[in-house]
């Protein structure tokens, strides 16, 4: 017999948002991690709610089962068990405004040539500074995991192609840049590289960081992502910041 759930998996999961979002304190959370705009932590989010941290976790697994919040380890430098972080789902596509600015600053860095991309890809090491605050020496597949989470809870909509020994592909299925990003793709896939790079850098894989390689709209509405596992931990001269062919 087909449920309701089974037909309406829209109406379900807008169910569970509203459940989730019945409690106050989850609805204060969801606002401190929206108005961050980074990874927060667990004993963090707490603090600012005045609540105990065991009781802060349980809102969160709350607002994570409702997708309203993805979670990401960061491993302790030393020994520990590794922290949590979380950050906000991103749904909606930004306002016109954001997006009017957002083509003003890349036309600018476009007109800039090689120099406004280097900017760009800088200006997105710094982003990734944001996102990962933490640094950490990780095995290949945390850090793998790791950027698969960054990329999902910006809104990319990662998918893995392929990972074997020689290199790990990743699609990216969806652009919350993309108007940007077809107008001046060298600006704003630069910015992404360098989120990228710069993520992967701080995961503990400068020489990864330094070989992956993106390659705009290989599709129409899609962006491949290529690490090579051979780079290792040690650094290599870089790559061109946007592979076109």
């Amino acid at each position: 017999m087909t449920t309701m759930s089974d037909r309406f998996p829209a109406v379900v999961a807008a169910e569970q948002r509203q459940l989730a979002l019945a409690a106050r304190s989850r609805r204060r959370i969801l606002e401190i991690l929206r108005s961050a705009g980074r990874p927060v932590a667990v004993g963090e989010l707490a603090a600012a709610v005045a609540l105990h941290v065991t009781t802060a976790r349980a809102h969160l697994r709350v607002l994570e089962g409702a997708g309203l919040v993805v979670r990401t380890p960061h491993l302790p430098v030393g020994r520990g068990r590794p922290r949590h972080y979380y950050a906000p789902v991103t749904e909606h596509a930004p306002g016109e405004g954001h997006r009017q600015l957002a083509e003003l600053l890349a036309a600018a860095l476009d007109a800039g040539g090689d120099e406004g991309r280097r900017r760009a890809e800088d200006a997105g090491r710094r982003w990734a500074e944001i996102q990962v605050p933490e640094p950490a020496e990780l095995s290949w597949e945390q850090a793998f995991g790791g950027l698969d989470d960054l990329f999902s809870r910006l809104g990319f909509a990662p998918r893995r192609v392929d990972d074997d020994r020689s290199r790990l592909r990743v699609a990216l299925e969806r652009c919350p840049f993309r108007d940007v990003a077809r107008a001046h793709p060298e600006v704003v896939c630069s910015l992404h590289l360098g989120l990228m790079r710069g993520a992967l850098s701080r995961f503990g894989l400068p020489g990864a960081a330094d070989a992956a390689v993106l390659r705009p709209f290989v599709a129409p509405e899609l962006c491949m992502v290529e690490v090579p596992r051979r780079a290792g931990r040690a650094r290599r001269p870089p790559t061109d910041p946007v592979d076109g062919d």
